[in-house]
């Protein structure tokens, strides 16, 4: 035991002189003596006439991580203690990559930040950002993103059935060609990690409208005009009027126009507003107008236009049909005019 004792006594002596006594002539002084501490490792004991901490570290061999730090403590005069802490490792899982990266301490936030990882508006993160790390940590970033579909589909045309006595009962003739129209849909769908969520939006904008396909159907019970016939209007069992002012018996033909004109009575050319000699059947007057064979119907009329033919007497009325085909279609017939009033 004495022994022992006279050891601890010769260090200590030769610490005290190291540190605080020149030695002799051409021996360097010693001038601090350092304790560092680095995490759980065993301390490190140095002797150096270094001043600053980092080159402390370097006489004893200690690197420091870009996020590690250190402190130095003075406890004497020329007798130090060296505190290194080590930054640690948060796992974190994202865009399909699994990273480590070291972090001091702080939040979720300061972690992303240290591994230069940004987050979109809408990116999905656990834990939340400002929660504290620990060693345990693991962050696991889920990104949002949204993809557009735009698909692009015809819009069927309608079509148009105008019944006519032109025509044998269930014939059909084409007046106007159909064109389809065109649709364009915009799908807006999320996605979390590329998976599929589901569709944010739909927006459908008509791009080409349809043109309706206007068809004539054979009718022998409908009549050509577009005027509603008055409540006075009554027929015989013979389809002819009962009261009426006179008859006449005479040719018809057909015409038509473009829209918008003008018949010589003023009056727009329409289905109805027949052509006359004005001297025989005065403009507006109201009419009912067959065929003698009783096979077409014109239906209710008014006397609102002329021409040279009907003047001349060679025809006795012109019927106005909506289309050229109509009035080709109609040629000519020996028509009955009941002039009503």
């Amino acid at each position: 035991m004495k022994s022992i004792a006279r050891l601890l006594v010769s260090v200590s002596a030769v610490l005290v002189l190291a540190v605080s006594a020149p030695l002799m002539t051409g021996v360097r002084t010693v001038r601090n003596f350092v304790t560092i501490r680095d995490g759980d490792k065993a301390p490190v004991t140095l002797l150096t006439n270094a001043e600053e901490a980092l080159d402390m570290l370097k006489e004893a061999g200690i690197t420091l991580g870009e996020y590690d730090a250190y402190e130095l403590e003075e406890r004497q005069d020329g007798i130090y203690r060296l505190y290194v802490e080590r930054a640690f490792e948060v796992e974190v899982h994202g865009d399909g990559i699994t990273r480590e990266i070291p972090i001091l301490e702080g939040t979720v936030a300061d972690v992303l930040e240290n591994g230069n990882i940004t987050l979109g508006a809408e990116d999905i993160i656990t834990p939340a950002l400002t929660e504290t790390v620990t060693p345990e940590t693991v962050i696991i970033i889920q990104r949002v993103t949204y993809g557009t579909s735009v698909t692009t589909e015809a819009i069927p045309y309608e079509t148009i059935e105008r019944h006519t006595p032109l025509l044998k009962d269930g014939r059909t003739r084409v007046l106007e060609e159909g064109e389809n129209g065109e649709q364009t849909t915009t799908t807006v769908s999320k996605y979390i990690d590329g998976v599929y969520q589901e569709t944010v939006s739909v927006n459908t904008v008509v791009t080409k409208e349809p043109k309706e396909a206007v068809a004539l159907v054979g009718d022998s019970t409908a009549t050509v005009t577009t005027l509603e016939a008055p409540d006075s209007l009554k027929l015989d069992s013979n389809g002819n009027p009962v009261n009426y002012v006179t008859k006449i018996v005479g040719k018809g033909t057909a015409y038509s126009a473009w829209d918008g004109a003008l018949t010589a009575s003023g009056r727009y050319a329409i289905p109805g507003h027949v052509a006359v000699n004005p001297n025989v059947i005065p403009y507006g007057s109201k009419l009912y107008i067959k065929s003698a064979d009783g096979s077409f119907v014109y239906g209710y009329a008014i006397a609102a236009d002329t021409g040279i033919a009907l003047m001349d007497g060679r025809v006795t009325v012109d019927l106005y049909f909506d289309t050229y085909l109509e009035s080709c279609l109609f040629g000519a017939k020996t028509m009955e005019i009941y002039v009503l009033e």
